[in-house]
């Protein structure tokens, strides 16, 4: 039995039993660690899709009671001590001297900006307005269009002072309905917010591991996620060039054989930004037309590049971001919270564990949790901040 006047330490917690209701119970018990969770405390919950959604989620809420929940689907989880293909993960986070502030909102894809406006002045209301020390976390629907928008609406509020961290719901790679959890509601196509002060700094590590090859390259056409052109040229024939391998251009996907997506994991695109580096988009699929489909929305104009990286690259990247937020946070870390992407699993293959253990590496014992995603938030100081292809890691 763990003190209850232990009120700081994070605590994390899986489960892969097949029953949704069961994994639920036991990942909260294993984050709990024997304490008693008050009302004003965070537990953050996600499930691969294996489980009937509503009914984890209602458990987790059910356990966790009367601490704040909120959680989403995930491709998969990782804490500190597991990586898992199937199951559940769950952190939670006593608030001892943070406070939390958390809003939700559905039906967000047809005005994302006003939404992520909207709930994050929510959230940071219900956390008693800004503190010394302010991070704010979004978790939204992966597939709910322009991501870049939530961004663009959450920054319409905290402007550059509050950073940005989180992720986009994912799945199984199907392109199917995402879900999402907040204030005891499930949803889907739904955004969440959760506004944390806190008066000791909070860290903040972005990284990805990638690097260009080949020539850089102007998006000439696109719309939406879709990039048409590349230089004047169709978009899947200009990648393939720059890829340097023989990789086929071939039809688009007919159900044999591995996707599109899963081939080109390894050399997502790169657009150039105003740091000097590359954000990472990773592709989704062809057109027939030779098209590229991206898991983000890419402006035309936009100078992009072929990226590369092997498994050491990865790994190495997650490490540094993690040593990057520990290095802000500038002590000893609680617990922390990360948010990797669905198109590193692939990359990594029988590796995909080790960038948990990376992670461990530089947080020593403190518990973290996170999921696999359709897309990451961080901004640290500037008003962009969504990515594919990268990690990014909330030390508390």
């Amino acid at each position: 039995m763990v003190d209850d006047s232990d009120r700081r330490r994070a605590g994390q917690g899986s489960s892969t039993h097949a029953d949704p209701q069961t994994a639920a119970r036991e990942s909260v018990a294993a984050a709990l660690g024997g304490r008693t969770p008050e009302a004003a405390d965070l537990v953050i919950a996600h499930a691969t899709v294996d489980y009937d959604p509503l009914l984890f989620f209602e458990a987790v809420a059910e356990a966790a009671a009367p601490a704040q929940v909120v959680g989403c689907t995930a491709y998969a989880g990782f804490t500190g001590s597991t990586t898992l293909s199937r199951g559940a993960v769950t952190l939670y986070l006593p608030a001892a001297e943070l406070t939390f502030g958390v809003a939700a909102a559905d039906s967000v894809s047809g005005d994302l900006r006003g939404a992520a406006r909207r709930v994050t002045e929510s959230a940071r209301e219900r956390a008693g307005g800004d503190g010394e020390h302010s991070v704010l976390m979004m978790l939204t629907d992966g597939l709910a269009g322009d991501l870049r928008e939530v961004v663009r609406g959450s920054y319409a509020v905290t402007g550059a002072t509050v950073p940005l961290v989180g992720g986009a719901a994912s799945e199984n790679l199907s392109m199917g309905a995402t879900h999402q959890f907040a204030d005891g509601k499930l949803m889907s196509n739904s955004l969440i917010a959760v506004w944390i002060n806190s008066p000791h700094p909070l860290g903040i590590g972005v990284a990805h591991g990638w690097h260009p090859i080949g020539d850089p390259m102007t998006v000439t056409r696109a719309e939406g996620n879709v990039i048409h052109e590349l230089d004047g040229r169709p978009a899947v024939d200009a990648y393939l060039g720059q890829r340097g391998d023989q990789l086929p251009a071939g039809e688009p996907e007919d159900g044999e054989g591995p996707t599109f997506a899963r081939l080109t994991f390894d050399h997502p695109l790169g657009l150039a930004n105003a740091a000097g580096t590359f954000d990472g988009r990773h592709i989704l699929g062809r057109t027939a037309e030779g098209s590229l489909i991206m898991f983000g929305h890419v402006s035309e104009q936009s100078v992009v590049q072929v990226l590369a990286g092997n498994q050491r690259d990865l790994l190495d990247a997650a490490g540094s971001a993690a040593a990057a937020a520990v290095q802000r946070l500038g002590g000893t870390a609680r617990g922390a919270l990360v948010f990797s992407c669905a198109g590193r699993v692939t990359p990594l293959g029988d590796q995909v564990p080790e960038e948990a253990a990376a992670i461990r590496d530089q947080l020593g014992a403190a518990p973290f949790a996170g999921f696999f995603t359709y897309g990451e938030f961080a901004r640290v100081t500037g008003s962009t901040g969504f990515h594919n292809a990268t990690v990014v890691v909330l030390a508390l």
